[in-house]
């Protein structure tokens, strides 16, 4: 059984529980006394003296039981805590006044008046813990003093009251604000356009403009641009016709393979390749571009470049001078490749 009890005693509820009755106790009796001796130094009967005492006590433990509750529903208990305050204080000068009446100085001064004092203060930290559970189970998030640390304060004291002030300031602001609760609610679904936005976003816009030209062939630049400005890629409809422009054109022919069908004559006949350029064909080609005061080095240099033919100046020398021939033996009035290139000898 004694074991039981110990054990019942060491839990934490248990421990708590017992120092607040000795604190509450040893605060009754000082301050009960105190008070009552004050009440019979005005020769006021003893119940009267108890009454007084009873009135004391009974309302300030009665405001913190209040405060106490409130705290615990998530209530503000500032209406309780001021009322609490208030009778402590009274007592408290009561207590001060019962020292000065026997002589006792500031050392019975606060042996009177700690008590109480003692157990407003145990009280008031008491709340802070249910307080706190109380209104993050209604979602509002306390305002808690930042841990700069000593060093801080005494390096940077402006600073970091600033800090304070801004910190404090701002829970003021957003303090109907509930708690975001990001860990318990799966994060909204987003669209289709809302990520096809964010791929348009990483392409290169023409790469996303000849998409879009695809998917809609028969749009207009203007039309594509706008559809375009929905999906977050910013164009106008003259960079859409720039690109679209600057791919090569192609036509599709739909050509009936069947020789017995009636329009099979329609077909144009085949055009043949042309036949490849002769070396003498492309010297008198080079040498009419040229002029008449080109050089044979020239001409070289424009048949190997155009026609992409290779022939020495020797070459190119006796093709002129032959042409030349042709032309002084051909009838007046005819103009020939070569009349006055005497400088190609």
């Amino acid at each position: 059984m004694n074991r039981n009890i110990w054990h019942a005693l060491a839990s934490p509820t248990a421990a708590w529980r017992a120092a607040i009755t000795i604190v509450s106790l040893a605060a009754i009796a000082t301050t009960g006394w105190s008070l009552y001796a004050v009440a019979r130094h005005y020769n006021a009967p003893e119940a009267i003296g108890g009454a007084a005492v009873a009135v004391f006590d009974g309302a300030a433990y009665a405001c913190l039981h209040l405060a106490s509750e409130a705290s615990k529903a998530g209530r503000s208990a500032v209406g309780a805590r001021l009322a609490a305050l208030v009778q402590t204080g009274t007592s408290v000068y009561l207590n001060v006044f019962h020292a000065d009446l026997i002589g006792g100085g500031l050392a019975a001064a606060l042996l009177f008046s700690v008590p109480t004092l003692a157990l407003l203060a145990v009280s008031e930290l008491s709340w802070a813990g249910p307080r706190a559970e109380a209104r993050a189970q209604l979602g509002e998030r306390p305002y808690r003093l930042p841990a700069f640390g000593g060093w801080a304060w005494l390096l940077a004291p402006r600073r970091a009251g600033a800090a304070v002030v801004r910190r404090a300031v701002e829970h003021i602001d957003h303090a109907g604000t509930p708690v975001a609760q990001t860990a318990t609610q799966p994060p909204p679904s987003r669209r289709a356009t809302d990520i096809l936005r964010d791929r348009f976003a990483e392409m290169d816009p023409a790469d996303a403009i000849r998409i879009a030209h695809d998917a809609q062939p028969d749009m207009p630049p203007a039309e594509l641009a706008a559809l375009l400005v929905t999906y977050g890629v910013i164009v106008d409809a003259v960079q859409v016709a720039l690109v679209l422009n600057g791919r090569p054109a192609s036509i599709n022919l739909d050509r009936d393979n069947d020789p017995d069908t009636d329009d099979a004559h329609h077909d144009a006949p085949q055009v043949p390749a042309l036949p490849p350029v002769t070396k003498t064909q492309a010297i008198i080609d080079a040498a009419s571009h040229l002029g008449t005061s080109a050089t044979a080095a020239d001409i070289v240099k424009r048949v190997e470049r155009i026609n992409r033919i290779t022939v020495d100046r020797g070459y190119v020398r006796a093709v002129l001078s032959r042409e030349a021939k042709k032309a002084r033996q051909a009838p007046q009035g005819d103009e020939g490749i070569g009349q006055g290139g005497g400088g190609y000898a």
